[in-house]
């Protein structure tokens, strides 16, 4: 196998990690409708930021990517739907993305596709780092999916690896940015797990004081 393939390999496991990736806080959301911890701009400027890695990959031909990046814009949209719809305020949420959309426009037309992509990658904090933010000041995290955490530390790895592999520094950083994020708010997940279990615990029903 030679490492063309190889990278197209490791490409196409990632995607498929991509695609599940969210699927976990879809579901939390959903099922216990329950917002404490979960970001809304994680949501809305992960939807504006993958629309700009499908710019970045397409102009550079990365193509393998680009199911990938779809999936995650459709997911991170559901995200910030299902957050509006169980009442988090996502209207600075919103603003953020727009703001970051017309910058991601204004540094390509000045700076060209290699900076973008480079900043790209680097911006993985503007839209984890809400969720590291928000995970850590919430007192119990319940609306935290941790299975997504654990997958976005995964694809981290495996997109930092194909970036490796392809000689693509701006994939290479978007890979290391994830999986340190994902990282922290796990460490966050597991440090407030027994306040987590108490909310989540069904309630006595049994009367005794």
């Amino acid at each position: 196998m030679s490492q063309e393939q190889f990278a197209n390999l490791v490409a196409v496991v990632a995607t498929a990690v991509t695609f599940v990736q969210v699927v976990p806080q879809v579901v939390r959301l959903l099922r216990l409708k329950r917002t404490e911890g979960a970001s809304p701009a994680w949501a809305a400027i992960g939807m504006v930021i993958n629309i700009g890695w499908i710019a970045y990959v397409i102009a550079e031909e990365f193509w393998v990517t680009i199911p990938a990046i779809l999936a995650a814009i459709i997911s991170f949209g559901l995200v910030l739907f299902l957050l509006w719809r169980n009442g988090a305020d996502v209207r600075v949420a919103v603003i953020a993305g727009v703001a970051v959309g017309v910058a991601s426009v204004g540094l390509q037309l000045v700076a060209g596709w290699t900076v973008l992509g480079t900043v790209l990658g680097l911006s993985n904090g503007l839209y984890l780092g809400p969720s590291v933010w928000a995970a850590w000041r919430s007192y119990a995290p319940v609306g935290v999916a941790p299975l997504t955490w654990v997958l976005t530390a995964g694809e981290g790895i495996l997109w930092g690896y194909y970036g490796v592999l392809v000689e693509a520094v701006p994939i290479m950083v978007y890979g290391s940015t994830a999986f340190l994020l994902a990282a922290l708010i796990l460490l966050r997940l597991w440090i407030a797990r027994h306040r987590i279990a108490s909310e989540l615990a069904p309630p006595d029903l049994s009367g005794t004081p």
